[in-house]
């Protein structure tokens, strides 16, 4: 057994080694067992040449060189496939049949005694270090079938590598350049066949294609496999490195001790026994270092998330960002926010990745919440470092939920919420070090989401409370057409009660009683439009739907709703619309609610008689810009900067709680906009509002 042969073995035990673990991490997974498959023929191709390199005899040479060329055959097709199905592209090209069809054939002049002299004549040791074949003249015809696989190979990465973009172009770029690395290696092989010779370095070659799939494949997360790659590299090294010790030392001895092979195993022994553990260590760091940096990242970065969630007050960003989160470090199969949905007394999926039933809840009879009420702790259902595994009862609703692990969000020693995550990625254990840093992401969390809450409720109730001041302005509205309507009725009761269709035939009265029920019907109508204003200005938002906004048209219709409560204050409300409509995408009522506090914010920041200017404009950025301008009494210089903080308030006397513009930062934000003010001291505030102009 020569260097190249000890090389070679290595190659093929590492690439089977990934191949083996991606297949059986998820066998049901096309684009893994494809991946399997094809690192499997790949070792027959390299095992092959192992082999082929070790054999003393012409006759076995020829008999490797078979199992050779089946797995180089085979390869082709294969990692075609493979690329089809990582690419997305489809399964049916004709170019794959023809690819598998062709395949078939080339195995059959492999192993048909009487076909494959045409194939490969015959095998020589040609070169110091393995036998080598001799091509017959459809081993070119072969070739050139082999480099038109490949071709297309590379047309298929490079086009989704062009394409691609984020992880995907990450991806991409890897398998293309392990890609070129594996062709390179197969190029070295064919060159010696062709006598042309060449370095012994195609094992080589073959070992960093399959260190650079396991790094696109741990890093870039490539097939979803963590943890299980870094496995096999650790133990390729140790076996590399016991393997390599032991030769060395052996033919060490073998040149300069007569009959040294037990003293040569015994230092071998010894030096492996000595080095074995440090080794060890060595290759679980590198490999940490180098494919998995984001274990050691991870508890920095939700620390640094857990410091900042506090001062989010938007549930839907709390808790669409902590999935996220908890996405993109733990790598968990599964994870879901449930919270209390109090008018039900139930426990709702807020939102989740990875599980299927979205309509999944809890109620009062749950074991899971009786554990969570009664302990305040989490829920494992292996034991963790001295915190033990739940009971069956709850270990059911556990894999109910796809979860190995929950932690309930406990708020002033009540449960609001709680939140659930599945099996890692990985295939690692939660550790103690996990369940205290998502410990106190959960407490943190049940903060946000108890503030959010609050925030949202508190929001509510100052629009109802809102709608209240404008109970006088639609009284007003609502009161003219009932009047019209009342004195219609009554001057035709009273025409009748005198006698004054007496003398009139009945079509002459019904004609009378038909245009005074017409003005009614016409009156009503006019309620209707007043009610449905009111209604649809009062009407709570459930959830967030970005719409095309008309702002013009939104602005006139809030100031319908407060124009009665700004004409008692004697403001003028002046209007500065650009002539074009001024679209944008958001959610509706947010905007309503936006517009509705700007301005009832204004006509109060105004003692007496004053103006209030609102302005729609387009900017040369494509965004629409709404100013609204009081001629108020300002906001003092020491001020300004809590202008946006909840509970803060100027109106003094003219009351409110506070939460207006706090609430409005955040549906301005919500809606991907922004919003700036300036304001002098006794001249008058402008508040500025930038919202993406709808295409």
């Amino acid at each position: 057994m020569n260097i190249y042969s000890i090389s070679l073995l290595l190659a093929c035990v590492f690439n089977l080694f990934i191949g083996l673990f991606v297949y059986f991490k998820n066998p049901k997974e096309k684009v893994n067992r494809f991946f399997g498959i094809y690192y499997i023929v790949l070792t027959m191709w390299v095992f092959g040449c192992f082999m082929e390199s070790s054999v003393g005899t012409a006759q076995d040479a020829l008999f490797w060189d078979k199992i050779l060329y089946t797995g180089c055959i085979l390869a082709a097709p294969l990692y075609l496939h493979f690329c089809y199905i990582i690419t997305g592209k489809s399964n049916k090209s004709k170019l794959l049949y023809f690819s598998y069809l062709t395949a078939i054939i080339w195995l059959i002049f492999n192993f048909s005694s009487s076909l494959r002299p045409f194939f490969i004549n015959d095998v020589v040791h040609k070169y110091w270090y393995r036998f080598i074949a001799v091509p017959g003249f459809l081993w070119y015809v072969y070739v050139l079938w082999f480099n038109l696989l490949v071709t297309m190979m590379f047309v298929v990465l490079f086009k989704y590598f062009l394409h691609s973009s984020g992880i995907k172009r990450l991806q991409a770029k890897y398998l293309l350049f392990a890609f070129l690395i594996m062709i390179s290696a197969g190029s070295f092989y064919f060159l010696l066949l062709l006598n042309i010779s060449s370095p012994p370095v195609d094992p080589y070659l073959l070992i960093l294609f399959g260190v650079i799939m396991s790094y696109a494949i741990v890093r870039h997360q490539l097939m979803d496999i963590e943890v299980i790659i870094k496995k096999s590299l650790v133990f390729a090294g140790m076996f590399a490195f016991i393997f390599g010790i032991y030769i060395g030392i052996t033919l060490i001895i073998s040149q300069f001790v007569a009959g040294g092979k037990i003293f040569s195993l015994m230092i071998s022994a010894l030096i492996i026994t000595v080095t074995l553990r440090p080794l060890e260590n060595w290759l679980v760091n590198i490999t940490d270092k180098f494919l998995f940096q984001k274990k050691y990242e991870y508890k920095q970065i939700l620390r640094a998330f857990i410091d900042e969630v506090v001062t989010v007050l938007n549930l839907d960003e709390i808790v669409n960002s902590t999935l996220k989160l908890l996405d993109q470090t733990l790598h968990p199969y599964t994870a879901g926010v449930f919270i209390l949905n109090k008018v039900d007394d139930k426990f709702q999926l807020y939102n989740s990745s990875g599980l299927e039933d979205k309509d999944m809840v809890f109620t009062s009879e749950s074991k899971l919440l009786a554990f969570f009420k009664k302990t305040h702790g989490p829920s494992v259902i292996k034991q963790i470092d001295g915190i033990t595994g739940v009971n069956p009862e709850i270990a059911v609703e556990m894999t109910k939920l796809k979860a190995v692990i929950a932690l309930p969000f406990m708020l002033h020693n009540d449960l609001i919420g709680f939140i659930s995550l599945g099996k890692k990625k990985s295939d690692e254990e939660y550790t103690k070090d996990d369940l205290d840093v998502l410990l106190d992401l959960a407490r943190t969390e049940a903060i946000a989401i108890g503030n959010a809450q609050l925030l949202t409720e508190a929001a509510q109730s100052e629009r109802r409370a809102a709608i209240g001041t404008m109970a006088a302005g639609i009284n007003h509205e609502i009161g003219n057409p009932l009047n019209i309507m009342s004195n219609k009725i009554q001057v035709f009761k009273l025409a009748r009660q005198k006698g004054l269709f007496k003398d009139k035939p009945s079509e002459g009265i019904l004609d009378e009683a038909e245009k005074a029920l017409d003005e009614c019907l016409k009156q009503t109508e006019r309620i209707s439009i007043i009610t449905r204003k009111l209604s649809n200005f009062a009407k709570p938002s459930k959830e967030f739907k970005p719409d095309l906004v008309n702002i013009p048209q939104e602005v006139d219709e809030t100031l319908f709703i407060v124009g009665h409560e700004l004409d008692l204050e004697r403001i003028a409300v002046k209007k500065e619309f650009s002539a074009e409509p001024q679209r944008i995408l958001a959610d509706k009522y947010d905007i309503q609610q936006i517009l509705f506090n700007i301005i009832r914010n204004a006509g109060q920041a105004i003692e007496g008689q004053g103006k209030i200017i609102i302005r729609v404009m387009p900017t040369r950025d494509g965004k629409v810009h709404i100013e609204v301008e009081d001629t108020g009494k300002g906001i003092p210089e020491d001020k300004i900067h809590k202008v946006f903080e909840p509970f803060f308030t100027t109106k003094g006397s003219k009351g409110g709680t506070g939460l207006g513009l706090s609430i409005v930062r955040q549906l301005v934000r919500r809606n991907k906009g922004e919003i700036t003010f300036r304001s002098l001291a006794g001249i008058g505030t402008t508040f500025i509002i930038a919202f993406p102009k709808a295409g």
